[in-house]
């Protein structure tokens, strides 16, 4: 199973998935938080490599990535708008390896949680060149109907002034956003506001807010990750008496 979360940047995604790790680990459940290992583990960094390589080697990646990019063909010639996700080839080809991951992830009994994952990737993408709502959520379908796979997506949902605020208190440079002036980070993050909303109107997700109590939105998930385990059981008992 696969759980991933979209907000704002700044808006305490990690922080909440650390949380969520910490109470499956409690309950017995099995995961991998693979935010973490993204940022601490030089194995993880490496396989990361290696993993791109070799899933472009599948025929279904390199489609996958052809169809990402004839959607956005549409739209061109892109214009980036913050200068800081303007790769559009590095986009497609992470929206492609996530979307074959998740596919061998569904499957499984584990926990896999990304704070920035399928749907973020293409959020930051779309964000930075201003697309429209209908080109996001034509990206997202064509990486699997929601509905139709084994994961969760968790909307960590925060006013842009307290986000503005949280990024504000940061003592240190975390990413590009530290560079862009007041005015220039506002207009970036009511497009990402803009386009989590869009993909929370369309799809089913699990909204929490920045303001809740941390132990109440970590028990809301982890009572959709258990039915979604449960629904998992099911079907492979279902798939077994079949054969």
């Amino acid at each position: 199973m696969v759980v991933e979360c979209i907000g704002l940047p700044g808006s305490g995604k990690t922080y909440l998935f650390r949380a969520v790790e910490e109470e499956l680990k409690k309950n017995g459940i099995s995961c991998v938080n693979g935010g973490e290992l993204s940022m601490h583990s030089l194995w993880w960094k490496a396989g990361k490599k290696v993993l791109h390589r070799v899933i472009f080697l599948s025929r279904d990646a390199r489609r996958l990535r052809d169809r990402l990019k004839e959607i956005l063909e549409r739209e061109k010639p892109l214009q980036s708008r913050y200068g800081i996700n303007m790769d559009e080839r590095f986009t497609l080809e992470s929206a492609a390896i996530f979307a074959a991951v998740y596919k061998r992830m569904e499957k499984s009994d584990k926990v896999y949680l990304f704070d920035e994952g399928l749907v973020h990737t293409i959020v930051k993408f779309c964000a930075e060149f201003h697309l429209p709502d209908e080109v996001f959520l034509a990206m997202v379908e064509e990486c699997g109907p929601l509905q139709e796979r084994a994961r969760i997506v968790v909307y960590n949902e925060i006013s842009i002034e307290e986000c503005l605020r949280s990024i504000q208190k940061r003592d240190r440079h975390v990413c590009s956003f530290d560079e862009l002036p007041q005015d220039r980070l506002k207009e970036l993050l009511a497009q990402y506001e803009r386009l989590n909303a869009c993909y929370a109107a369309n799809e089913p997700v699990v909204t929490v807010m920045r303001t809740e109590p941390g132990e109440e939105k970590t028990a809301r998930i982890l009572t959709k990750i258990r039915k979604g385990r449960a629904a998992l059981l099911q079907r492979a008992r279902r798939v077994e008496k079949k054969i």
